[in-house]
């Protein structure tokens, strides 16, 4: 009898197993680009220098000269609780130290284990202090204690600074991000990567170059990131100083081949792409009917700007400001728009609206499912579906026969209800994280919710963007690429 207890559990043992090893070469594939200005500590190897940062670790090929991706999509640490990083000289180990511990990386599973103590090294690179003369970039000034001034004031010290023993020095500051120095020149090269703050509200996708704002929330640096997602690089726009854009928050972004139009809590401000800075700006004193704008839509000639208190329609060319449709929604917050040839869709907090172009006609949705009955937050046009978000859920609406298909949701929305849509998939915010719909299931429509325990680094969702396979999530802890269309995940 004994030996039979025995061999069911040694059979438990078997099947346990494989099906955790094999789970965690399943996991939900998210890497989040998030404010990395803040360097707590620097390794290399003689391929590749690691950034320990106070948002997680991001990766520098030497060799060819660019940003690999960040490794904030590993799983059993937490990215915000990184204080030191050791790796080998031929790259194959690398180590972190938290404040529970350390813990050592496995290449392959993409995972974190924890160690009781740190191996000794074979290692190329050293610590060093800063040297008494560098020579910073344009803007700033260098101290010999080690920091970087800038015009304003500000200062930013080098919080660890390692010779690589190949003539260069690198450098980790606190509040602009890595550098590196030549060790002849001592000639200081900033290494822009990642967001200038946390928070992301707004995403505009210009053609593969994503432009990203949202809330200051008291950032130390605040503006625009300009992310190149072909290349891996970023620029910061910072805000408050020479370009005419002061230190808001950014809800809406849109763009033509001149300008990039920016709504804030202050107005809309022009960005000149040519000059690099604000061209011009309006308010609710040059004629919008609020300071707080919403939502911004670049139709042709014209720029519709939806506010908290109602929809102006922009036309540069003859410098006017026209209200629109003042009886309708001169109480009502204009959230978003989307476009079809003959009209433009309005979703507003009063419900969602068409307003065709020309005549001026403007039209409510009358939703016979009652899922869009109050607020309309997000509206998403693909092909010939429009596609609408509510408190309740959202609505599938067939541009040619006018068939409506209601999404009922049970969890509520989070800032906004964000929402993105395709052929395959419809993505929506939920209060926990984003709701996944699949649309190209033959007998039914599988939904799959994705959460902090997926890999989201916060619950928090403001904005959502497909961009092919990929989805990517604005929260306040960044911006996470999310591979929707991973042929490994088990759903």
């Amino acid at each position: 009898m004994t030996q039979i207890r025995l061999s069911i559990i040694v059979l438990s043992v078997c099947i346990v197993l494989p099906s955790a090893c094999f789970a965690s070469m399943n996991d939900v594939d998210m890497i989040t680009y998030a404010d990395f200005t803040r360097v707590n500590y620097i390794a290399t190897s003689i391929s590749h220098v690691y950034f320990a940062t106070t948002e997680g670790i991001i990766r520098y090929d030497k060799s060819m000269r660019q940003w690999n991706d960040p490794l904030t999509g590993a799983e059993g640490v937490d990215n915000r609780d990184i204080q030191r990083i050791w790796c080998d000289v031929f790259n194959e180990k690398l180590y972190i130290q938290t404040s529970t511990g350390y813990l050592e990386y496995d290449i392959l599973f993409e995972q974190w284990y924890p160690i009781s103590e740190l191996p000794s090294l074979n290692v190329n690179y050293a610590h060093v202090r800063p040297p008494s003369v560098m020579f910073a970039p344009p803007g700033l000034n260098y101290a010999a204690e080690g920091y970087v001034s800038d015009i304003h004031g500000r200062d930013f010290r080098f919080n660890d600074i390692v010779d690589d023993r190949a003539g260069n020095l690198w450098i980790g500051t606190w509040g602009y991000g890595p550098a590196v120095a030549d060790a002849a020149t001592d000639n200081i090269e900033l290494l822009t990567f990642g967001l200038i703050q946390n928070r992301v509200d707004a995403v505009y996708d210009d053609d593969g170059v994503l432009w990203i704002g949202g809330s200051t929330l008291g950032s130390f640096r605040t503006g625009m990131t300009v992310f190149d997602t072909e290349e891996n690089s970023f620029e910061h726009i910072e805000t408050g100083w020479e370009i005419g854009l002061p230190a808001v928050d950014v809800n809406c972004i849109d763009g033509d081949d001149d300008f990039v139009y920016v709504g804030t809590e202050d107005g809309l401000f022009v960005y000149d792409r040519d000059d690099r800075r604000v061209a011009r700006s309006l308010s609710g004193r040059s004629g919008l009917p609020d300071d707080y704008v919403h939502s911004v839509c670049v139709v042709g000639d014209s720029i519709f700007v939806g506010t908290a208190s109602g929809l102006a329609m922009l036309t540069f060319k003859a410098d006017s400001v026209t209200y629109v449709q003042p009886g309708q929604f001169s109480n009502a917050d204009i959230y978003d728009f989307e476009t079809t040839d003959s009209s433009i869709w309005i979703a507003s907090s009063s419900g969602a609206f068409q307003l065709h172009y020309g005549s001026g006609r403007l039209q409510k949705l009358m939703d016979p499912h009652n899922v869009l009955f109050g607020r309309v937050f997000k509206i998403e046009r693909y092909e010939t579906s429009l596609w609408l978000a509510s408190d309740g859920g959202m609505v599938r609406l067939d541009l040619q026969t006018g068939e409506t298909t209601p999404f009922v949701s049970i969890s509520s929305g989070s800032r906004g209800r964000p929402l993105a849509v395709n052929d395959r998939i419809a993505a929506l915010a939920t209060e926990r994280g984003v709701t996944l719909y699949f649309l190209d299931r033959e007998d039914h429509i599988y939904e799959r919710e994705f959460t902090n325990a997926d890999g989201l680094p916060s619950y928090w969702v403001n904005c959502l963007l497909l961009d092919g396979d990929y989805l990517w999530i604005g929260t306040d802890r960044g911006l996470t690429r999310f591979l929707w269309n991973d042929p490994d995940r088990l759903d």
